[in-house]
């Protein structure tokens, strides 16, 4: 009777823990991620600094803890790996616990190996970890991770799943944590521009040297004359010989110079016709159509030039814009800007960060809407039509603007020419 009595105690004080764990397990585990910077550019590193705590009194002996970020930031794992030994880990920072263990799922594996005495020291990219700990009663867990920003976009980190058991491991329970403060898990990877230069070709074939009064590049070394000072000129084009001999301030003149205003059209379509009409097939066109957009920001940007941007993109999403015009067309087109010079870029880039890959308007519509509204949409002199492809409309919006005083030029973030034969008299850029 009593070995009974022993057995029904012992059965009971287990059901009991085993329905408390299963219950209360999570009461007090809390999680907080925080971001060493909240703004960075394409490929550059920053550090992730995660914290998981037991506030309670319950110990919890087993506890796994899976990472994952989103699609577009990775985790730096360095691995140490000795002649003759096991594969050692990295020794962790003073002030940080390394998990008991670790594995990659879901990321990137291999990477960058080079030697270190006695061995061999791999870097590889994962999008996520799982590690394994013991937290006690009012005990935390820190970690410092390196992460590696590849792609631009706006990213938060959404918690970590974590599965604990009870004591005896009956009590197996899985659940999200989300961060104790979400506005400090948030990064914004901003577009790193790029030299056009190299990178490009044009339409036609050119001998020589060719001054073209549509790119938004000037030659420095190529001084054509000079002319009085006017607001917003760089001060390092003043011509300190000519403003002693005219008694005022004089800038030089350079071939190829745009003092004038620029809009730049950015097409989110990758085709002339998608699969789907609100969303872009070719998503890596897309990417590189931005990084261009991004990179001709940046030149007219050095030169102090107003710039603004036209994109058939929901204007409601594009950070700083507005709708063109209140019609059913003119009302998903966004236009933001004008952004001026260095101090303006950073606004141009957040809004280009931030951008998913929709589709407000057809091309086709938002080319028409240009030809039938273009008093909205010459402002400016210059017009620089960023494309995943050329096609016969394109041709025709550029007849239209030049018959309107602005000058059209094109990038095409492939080779996609949908025309055929390209008229001699239109300047088109193709992605080498």
């Amino acid at each position: 009777m009593i070995v009974f009595a022993a057995a029904a105690a012992i059965f009971a004080v287990l059901f009991i823990q085993y329905r408390f764990y299963k219950k209360h397990c999570f009461d007090h585990l809390v999680y907080s991620a925080v971001f060493s910077s909240d703004e960075v550019y394409a490929g550059d590193d920053i550090y992730l600094y995660e914290e998981i705590s037991n506030t309670g009194r319950i110990p919890l002996p087993y506890v796994k803890i899976d990472s994952e970020l989103p699609d577009g930031l990775f985790f730096t794992l360095i691995e140490e790996e000795r002649e003759g030994a096991a594969e050692k880990k990295q020794p962790a920072p003073r002030g940080f616990r390394r998990s008991a263990g670790a594995a990659s799922a879901g990321g990137e594996s291999g990477g960058r190996v080079r030697s270190v005495a006695g061995g061999t020291r791999s870097v590889r990219y994962d999008r996520a970890v799982k590690s394994v700990f013991i937290l006690r009663p009012h005990s935390k867990i820190r970690r410092r991770w390196r992460i590696l920003c590849r792609k631009r976009g706006e990213y938060r980190m959404n918690g970590v799943v974590v599965t604990a058991t009870d004591l005896l491991g009956f009590s197996t329970e899985s659940k999200l944590i989300p961060p104790d403060d979400g506005r400090r898990s948030r990064v914004v990877v901003l577009t790193l521009p790029e030299e056009l230069d190299g990178r490009f070709a044009s339409s036609r074939y050119i001998c020589g040297d060719a001054v073209s009064n549509l790119c938004p590049v000037t030659d420095p070394l190529r001084i054509v004359g000079s002319r009085e000072y006017s607001r917003g000129d760089p001060m390092n084009r003043i011509n300190w010989k000519s403003t002693a001999v005219h008694g005022k301030l004089m800038v030089n003149r350079e071939e190829r110079t745009v003092r004038h205003r620029f809009s730049i059209l950015l097409n989110m379509n990758s085709r002339e016709i998608e699969q789907r009409p609100d969303t872009p097939s070719d998503i890596a066109a897309i990417e590189r159509c931005n990084i261009i957009c991004a990179s001709v920001l940046s030149r007219i940007a050095a030169e102090d030039v107003p710039v603004r941007i036209f994109t058939n993109y929901p204007p409601d999403r594009f950070e700083g814009s507005e709708a063109v015009s209140a019609d059913e067309v003119g009302s998903k087109i966004a236009s933001a800007g004008p952004y001026r010079g260095r101090r303006d870029l950073i606004y141009a880039l957040r809004a280009l960060a931030k951008m998913d890959m929709t589709i407000s308007v057809p091309a086709e519509k938002m080319f028409d809407h240009i030809i039938s509204n273009r008093e909205l949409y010459r402002e400016n002199e210059n017009l620089v039509v960023i494309s995943s492809y050329l096609d016969g409309r394109m041709i025709n919006l550029k007849r239209a603007m030049e018959d309107s005083g602005v000058n059209v030029v094109f990038y095409i973030a492939t080779t996609r020419n949908n025309i055929g034969e390209i008229p001699e008299d239109t300047d088109v850029y193709f992605r080498l």
